[in-house]
């Protein structure tokens, strides 16, 4: 046997070690200078298991990632709809992840909120509601598992209200206005 074949049996086993060790050790600076552990909706997803599912190579949040977990985002973003319509280019302002269990995705001051922006304008008795909770309701909201979504799945007046006349609820604003829901039929006011 030639001395560089001796030389190269005995350290290319060292070598390839040497080289897993590096790899491994880098992966692991990654994981250990991670921000922080993903927020409870996040953890439990199972798609997410390793970091360049949501991030590039510079350790950067990609949206196309994100909405390609998020397709009824995407979706209306795409129809130019909702509030997201115009908000498709940096998730990550407002929604920042790697906070731990308790963070918040969805940061909401309902006070501060624009209603406008969702292109659903609060006018006439729908300006009275006090509590978003009365029209996004857990079962007209897209599902999440440990959280809850503001993102309606339907926000046609039926999604809202009991149906009062059968076979007739595609169009009540053809009768009702949103300032009084009664209508005027043959000089008297009816609910």
């Amino acid at each position: 046997m030639k001395p560089i074949t001796k030389i190269l049996k005995c350290c290319l086993p060292v070598l390839l070690l040497l080289c897993a060790v590096l790899l491994w050790s880098q992966q692991q600076y990654i994981v250990d200078d991670a921000p922080g552990p993903l927020s409870t909706a996040h953890k439990d997803s199972p798609g997410l298991k390793n970091c360049d599912q949501c991030h590039n190579n510079d350790l950067e949040v990609l949206p196309n990632k994100c909405l390609a977990c998020h397709q009824e985002m995407a979706s209306r973003i795409s129809t130019n709809r909702g509030f997201h319509q115009d908000k498709a280019e940096d998730c990550a302002v407002c929604h920042a992840e790697h906070g731990g269990d308790d963070s918040k995705l969805v940061d909401l001051d309902a006070e501060d909120f624009d209603h406008e922006e969702t292109g659903y304008s609060l006018l006439g008795k729908h300006k009275t509601v006090t509590s978003c909770l009365t029209c996004h309701k857990k079962e007209n909201s897209f599902p999440r598992k440990t959280t809850f979504s503001y993102l309606m799945k339907d926000s046609r007046c039926l999604s809202c209200h009991e149906p009062q006349h059968p076979g007739q609820q595609d169009n009540c604003q053809d009768c009702h206005g949103r300032n009084n829901w009664r209508v005027e039929i043959w000089g008297r006011k009816t609910r």
